[in-house]
C-alpha cells in the first residue's frame, strides 16, 4: 500500500475506514513474514520477559506498532516510545494480523520496549484474516483457533493481555441501535460467534494465563456481548434462542467515541441507559475502553483537545466504580484522530490536553 492510499483514510466513513485498514493490516502482516523469510519467529530470542503483574495499564493509547506499510510503517518504535513515554501513557494497543506482525511486538517488547515501563495490548483482527460473517460456525472457529495460535506463539510470556477481535460485530446488526436480541442477523451470528470463540481457545492453548478480551464497536451494542456470554442466538425476538456455546472472557473491552455522546447516557428509545453499569453488572470482568476519542472529521484544534479533557476527567473519576482498567485513546498518530499528523508529525492541541491531564492525575 503507497502513501497516497493511506492518505484516503481522511475521505472514508467509519465503516469504510475499518475496511481499509483491515486490507492494509493484511498487506502489513504479508510483509512482515517476507521480511523474516516467512518464518518471522527465528529471529526471536528463546527466553521472553514477562511482564510485571503490578503494571499499571490506565492510559493507554492506539497505534500500529507492526505495520510495513505507508507513512506509519516510517515512525520507528523508539520514536512511537518516546512519545508515549512523553505522554504518560503506559500501555499501547496495536493490531496484529498473523505471525509475522506478532514478531514485530515480540520483538519490540524484546528490545526498544524493555523496561520502558510501556506495555503492549495486541489485538487480533480476522477480518484481515479472510474470515467471511457467512461461513459456518466450525470454519470460522478454526480460522479464529488457527489465527490465535500465530499470533499468541511469539508473543507468550511478553504480555498479559490479548484482545480479541475487533468491532466484529459491524456488518452484523440488521437495524436498532444494537443492545436488543432482534437487532442482529440470525445467519451471520454462527461465524461471528465461532471466530470469537476459536480467538480465545487458541490463545489459551499457547499461554494459559494471557488474559482475553473481547470488544464490539457499534455504541449500545452491548446486546451483542450478551448473547455471546449466555449462550444466546438471535431469531428475530426479544429473548433470542438459548442452546449455543458460552463466551467467556477475562475483561471487558468497549469502544465509545465523542459522536456517540456521553457513555452514562447513551441514548435508548427515549432515555439515558448507563453503559458502563450494564457492562459491569452482565459480566462482572473489568472493563478496557480499548478505543475512545474525538468524532472525526468534526472535532479539530481546541475542541478535540477540551473533549480529551472531559473524556479522561470523566473516565479517571469512574474508574474505581466500574473497575476501569484502560482507557486507550484512539490515536498517537493518525490523519483524522491522531494526536499527531502522519507525515509532518505535527503535534495538535490535544496532545498536550493529554500529557498535562496524566502529569496532573496519576492513575
Amino acid at each position: 500500500m503507497n502513501v497516497q492510499t493511506l492518505n484516503q483514510q481522511e475521505t472514508l466513513s467509519p465503516f469504510d475506514r475499518r475496511k481499509f485498514l483491515s486490507t492494509l493490516l493484511a498487506g502489513a502482516g504479508g510483509a512482515a513474514l517476507q521480511m523474516s523469510g516467512g518464518n518471522a519467529l527465528a529471529a526471536l530470542a528463546p527466553t521472553a520477559k514477562a511482564v510485571s503483574p503490578t503494571h499499571d495499564y490506565f492510559y493507554g493509547m492506539n497505534g500500529h506498532l507492526a505495520w510495513t506499510n505507508g507513512l506509519l510503517s516510517l515512525v520507528s518504535p523508539a520514536t512511537q516510545l518516546a512519545l508515549l513515554k512523553d505522554l504518560g501513557v503506559t500501555c499501547y494497543r496495536c493490531d496484529v494480523a498473523d505471525g509475522g506482525m506478532a514478531s514485530i511486538l515480540a520483538l519490540a517488547l524484546d528490545t526498544t520496549f524493555a523496561d520502558a515501563g510501556v506495555a503492549i495490548l495486541p489485538v487480533i483482527n480476522p477480518l484481515s484474516a479472510n474470515w467471511d460473517s457467512n461461513s459456518s460456525e466450525s470454519a470460522a472457529y478454526q480460522l479464529g483457533y488457527d489465527l490465535a495460535v500465530r499470533c499468541t506463539k511469539p508473543l507468550a510470556g511478553r504480555v498479559r493481555y490479548i484482545e480479541c477481535g475487533n468491532e466484529l460485530d459491524v456488518s452484523l446488526k440488521t437495524g436498532g441501535d444494537g443492545s436488543n436480541f432482534y437487532n442482529w442477523d440470525a445467519g451471520q451470528w454462527p461465524s461471528f460467534r465461532g471466530v470469537i470463540r476459536g480467538m480465545i481457545d487458541g490463545v489459551k492453548s499457547v499461554d494459559s494465563s494471557i488474559n482475553c478480551g473481547v470488544n464490539v464497536g457499534i455504541p449500545l451494542a452491548y446486546g451483542a456481548l450478551q448473547m455471546l456470554w449466555n449462550g444466546i442466538s438471535p431469531n428475530g425476538t426479544a429473548s433470542g434462542r438459548s442452546g449455543a456455546s458460552y463466551l467467556r472472557w477475562d475483561f471487558t473491552t468497549y469502544h465509545w467515541y465523542h459522536s456517540s455522546g456521553d457513555i452514562q447516557c447513551g441514548w435508548k428509545d427515549g432515555a439515558c441507559v448507563d453503559v458502563l453499569q450494564i457492562l459491569k453488572d452482565s459480566f462482572g470482568k473489568p472493563i478496557w475502553l480499548t478505543e475512545w476519542g474525538w468524532t472525526g472529521g468534526k472535532d479539530y484544534g481546541q475542541d478535540a483537545a477540551d473533549y480529551v479533557t472531559t473524556a479522561l476527567t470523566q473516565y479517571r473519576s469512574l474508574k474505581d466504580k466500574y473497575d476501569i482498567q484502560s482507557v486507550m485513546m484512539y490515536s498517537l498518530i493518525d490523519s483524522r484522530y491522531g494526536l499527531i499528523k502522519p507525515g509532518d508529525m505535527v503535534k495538535n492541541p490535544a496532545y498536550s490536553a493529554f500529557k498535562n491531564f496524566v502529569a496532573a492525575n496519576p492513575a
